[in-house]
């Protein structure tokens, strides 16, 4: 029993040893030891609203450590590559990678041509990584423009209602404009029958 659950755990070992290894290098651009999400700023882009069959600029943080950038646009709707990355240095299976010569710190730039479909969710996705083969991971998501439309009406209505209830003050005002001539004539009357009381007390 002793060898038969030694052999069975070898094999059990074995078996997370090769998933690991299929989930670390799912291709060859992205042959890095470690990931770790990103502490500083992000990607950037030129637009992140969606358009199809466009043109894209990715800007990615870099700094004097890095040596190399790998970028993938996925649908993440399917879980699929997609678009075209443009003059990367290698072509893998769903990711492209870019080797950096510049050792200066600033932003690597590269752009993407989107694809013909429009009903897709874009997440674009960069690595770093670094001369010790240490990634960071940083993505960005690009907005449907059905959603901005959407978004637009929606404020839109938001200030008209702050028409409605900016003219609400001078409501208000005009209520206790009224108010204080009600109250005049009244006011008037307590004077003069003041005024009367007194007299009659002093003569």
């Amino acid at each position: 029993m002793a060898v038969l659950g030694s052999t069975l755990l070898s094999l059990c070992f074995g078996t997370l040893l090769i998933s690991a290894s299929s989930a670390d290098y799912p291709d060859r651009c992205m042959s890095f030891s470690t990931v770790f999400p990103t502490t500083g700023p992000g990607i950037k882009i030129n637009s992140n609203i969606y358009e199809s069959n466009r043109i894209y600029t990715i800007s990615v943080p870099v700094d004097s450590s890095t040596n190399s950038v790998v970028l993938r646009a996925m649908d993440t709707n399917n879980n699929s590559s997609i678009g075209l990355w443009q003059r990367a240095d290698h072509y893998c299976n769903g990711s492209v990678l870019y080797q950096r010569l510049d050792t200066r710190e600033g932003f690597f730039k590269a752009n993407w041509q989107s694809p013909r479909f429009t009903n897709i969710t874009v997440e674009i996705q960069a690595f770093v990584i670094n001369v010790n083969r240490v990634a960071t991971f940083s993505s960005l998501k690009l907005k449907n423009q059905v959603n901005t439309v959407s978004m637009t009406s929606t404020t839109e209505q938001h200030r008209s209602g702050c028409h409605f209830f900016s003219i609400v003050p001078s409501v208000v005002q005009t209520k206790s404009f009224a108010n204080r001539i009600f109250l005049s004539p009244i006011t008037d009357a307590i004077q003069i029958l003041l005024v009367f009381l007194t007299s009659k007390l002093l003569f």
